[in-house]
């Protein structure tokens, strides 16, 4: 059963930004990065800042098999980093959703200063309610995101509903 909608208000206001696009721009800016000509690694520090970071996501993507065929859900995708880091190393396509709205907003933009917009796109959902149909993706992918959903069983029943 998916989360009421109280608790999913209190969690897109928690991660919510006043505008996180501007915060984003000025540390990359101030870090000495050109903003009109972004690469995937420019990114890494601020939007891959889990566990091993960029590291995990390749020895995850290896091991997941992904290729220029695989149709990848990012269930939890945040500003999008692992989804866009995928999608430039392996050429696969990356649907990212991520309860935030703004989050996807900006993980949108940053796919589009990086050149990935063709490989990457992102939509505010919950993960207990996916927006997709049934066996829509070959792989469902998710980086520190579980642990943040109480009711596993429902999270996992409902990536396994939209893989083929």
């Amino acid at each position: 059963m998916p989360p009421s909608r109280p608790l999913n208000e209190d969690i897109q206001r928690h991660y919510a930004s006043s505008d996180l696009e501007t915060a984003i721009l000025a540390a990359l800016a101030n870090a000495g990065k050109d903003l009109d000509k972004l690469r995937s690694e420019d990114l890494a520090p601020i939007d891959e800042f889990h566990i091993r970071g960029r590291h995990a996501t390749l020895e995850l993507a290896r091991a997941a098999g992904l290729d220029a065929t695989k149709n990848v859900l990012d269930v939890g995708s945040g500003v999008g980093g692992p989804s866009r880091c995928i999608a430039a190393e392996f050429g696969c396509r990356v649907t990212g959703v991520d309860l935030t709205d703004e989050y996807c907003r900006v993980a949108t933009m940053l796919a589009e200063r990086i050149g990935l917009a063709h490989l990457v796109n992102y939509r505010q959902g919950d993960a207990l309610n996916l927006p997709f149909p049934d066996g829509a993706f070959d792989v469902v992918w998710s980086q520190h995101v579980a642990m943040n959903i109480p009711d596993k069983a429902a999270l996992y029943c409902e990536m396994h509903r939209v893989l083929k």
